[in-house]
């Protein structure tokens, strides 16, 4: 039979299905996007606030040896670099904060209240330390939503770190730069919105194609032969009906 030798078809979707499913849901897609869009407007300016950053740099004094410099000499300062980096977030320096002796460094009462509501792991994560490999320069940063308490933070933890007392690092700290003043470091509010639309884009694509799962309607012939087993001998077209003006 002819019919036993027809190529069989496919029962994924094709591009052509997969347009006419977005096209007949547009309106639930579109919703979906300006929704989860406005949402995502009344997040960015309503709870998402704004960052400052405040940036010190302080230059590791390179150990030496005998009066020379050599390469093995450079290795162990690399390597002494980065443990640099992470000592200067490490708990010892953050909860020296505490200490009266730092503590009085924050003359505004408003900074210590804020301080004191601070925990170490926050301070910690607030906390930047970058290097270059190029270079013995430490560059430490503290970002806070308050400006001038990230310019406080960052003078006090270089002071505790010049001043630090582990026997490895005592002395090894030179400040080159004092606390910056504070810069804007907020994330982009319009890339939060981009973001936003997107998601709400394939929120209601997806939707549209969950909608498209529960659907037991054929839509086209050739999954109705597929669905049924039986051949379609006609169909009849979409048109329509002008109606005739009368006289």
């Amino acid at each position: 039979m002819d019919l036993e030798n027809k190529e069989q078809v496919e029962s994924g979707l094709s591009l052509v299905d997969i347009f006419n499913i977005i096209k007949a849901s547009w309106i639930m897609i579109t919703i979906s996007t300006m929704l989860i869009g406005l949402v995502t407007v009344f997040y960015v300016f309503n709870f998402v606030e704004d960052q400052y950053r405040s940036t010190s740099e302080v230059l590791l004094q390179l150990p030496v040896t005998g009066g020379q410099i050599d390469s093995n000499t450079l290795l162990n300062s690399q390597r002494l670099l980065d443990t640099a980096s992470q000592f200067a977030r490490s708990p010892h320096i953050v909860d020296q904060l505490q200490d009266p002796e730092y503590k009085n460094l924050f003359t505004n009462p408003a900074h210590v209240v804020l301080l004191d509501s601070l925990t170490t792991r926050t301070i910690i994560n607030n906390i930047s330390v970058s290097s270059s490999n190029t270079s013995f320069i430490l560059r430490l940063s503290y970002v806070s939503s308050d400006g001038n308490f990230a310019q406080v933070m960052t003078s006090v933890l270089t002071t505790i770190l010049i001043e630090n007392d582990i026997d490895m690092f005592r002395g090894a700290f030179i400040e080159l730069s004092p606390a910056s003043a504070p810069v804007d470091d907020s994330p982009s509010r319009i890339l939060f919105i981009v973001v936003g639309l997107m998601l709400g884009g394939i929120v209601g694509i997806g939707l549209a194609f969950i909608k498209h799962l529960f659907n037991n309607s054929y839509m086209n012939k050739e999954q109705l032969e597929q669905g049924t087993g039986i051949q379609v001998i006609g169909v009849i077209p979409n048109f329509e009906m002008k109606e005739s003006k009368k006289k």
